[in-house]
């Protein structure tokens, strides 16, 4: 199976590319027009060369380029990606089937090239894991058994539940023990958080308790600032959670810019749990349960970056 996957946030043609290569596979040219996109990215324009090229009927190929027909088709696919949470390319998913089903659990994401020992140290976790006694997986002292399901559809594991920080946590490789993240970090921030539009707005959260939590909010929410966007004050919250970054879109499809955002965490080192339409899932929850607790967005939010415990 292929799905197309272009990252328009660090990209300008990745979508045009995208619906050329579908165009040509309309003609039965799907590969040669990819593989010839992927030889001439620094000369994508103007694309009926490349149609000529390898031997399309350019004006059919006009034709449905500006018609956008493909449009819908590769939107989904970038829907099920991020669901998944792949938001770039190479990404490998690690997961097994459902009990009496053909459906796949995904487990795992691993992104970017990755080593064969990368590959083996992330299948012996989830091994152990499932080797784990239930008891083992028992709530910490003071957290809510409401609490630990905040994560939304599509997300991976709850921020709130009994999990011993790693060492090496991807929240925590970055940091110091001040709290500031190194230059390099700060830079690929800027660089990726740069290519959304001016003024977009950000929501930060983090554990009031957690003065490297709270630490690393305002260090993102700087980098956000210098960056351009229009960051709200940093929620400090009385929710505990275990370590890790969680990105909480409200709307099954945000807009662009939250994808901007992922893509930028994740290039940065943070690897975020990534979950959509947060808002119908918060009020579903106080619905069936007046008294659980999570995260209550404006009407104008569309995400919630959390920053999870900093130990």
């Amino acid at each position: 199976m292929f799905l197309d996957m272009p990252l328009e946030s660090i990209h300008k043609f990745a979508f045009k590319a995208a619906q050329a290569a579908s165009c040509a596979g309309e003609q039965g040219k799907y590969w040669e027009m990819h593989d010839r996109l992927f030889e001439n990215q620094s000369a994508l324009e103007p694309w009926t060369a490349h149609a000529e090229a390898i031997g399309l009927d350019v004006a059919k190929f006009e034709q449905c380029l500006a018609s956008g027909k493909f449009d819908d088709e590769i939107r989904r696919d970038m829907a099920e990606a991020r669901k998944v949470g792949v938001t770039g390319t190479p990404a490998f998913l690690v997961g097994r089937t459902e009990p009496n089903s053909s459906k796949v659990r995904v487990l795992a994401v691993l992104k970017g090239a990755k080593a064969f020992a990368d590959f083996k140290a992330e299948l012996d976790r989830l091994l152990e894991e499932a080797a784990k006694p239930a008891a083992d997986s028992a709530p910490e002292p003071g957290a809510s058994a409401e609490a630990e399901s905040l994560t939304p559809p599509g997300g991976g594991s709850p921020p709130v539940a009994p999990v011993d920080p790693s060492p090496s946590s991807p929240a925590l490789t970055n940091l110091s023990s001040d709290g500031k993240l190194d230059v390099t970090t700060l830079a690929t921030l800027d660089r990726i958080l740069r290519t959304a539009p001016s003024e977009s707005p950000a929501w930060i959260a983090a554990p009031r308790s957690d003065p490297r939590a709270l630490a690393l909010a305002d260090e993102l929410s700087e980098a956000f600032s210098r960056a351009g966007w229009r960051v709200r004050p940093v929620r400090r919250t009385q929710l505990r959670f275990r370590p890790g970054i969680y990105l909480f879109a409200g709307e099954e499809d945000p807009p662009a810019y939250v994808v901007t955002v992922r893509l930028a965490l994740d290039e940065a080192g943070f690897s975020p749990t990534y979950g959509t339409a947060y808002r119908s899932f918060y009020d579903e929850k106080k619905k069936n349960d007046p008294s659980w607790e999570g995260f209550p967005f404006v009407p104008e939010q569309t995400f919630l970056l959390v920053i999870g415990r900093v130990e």
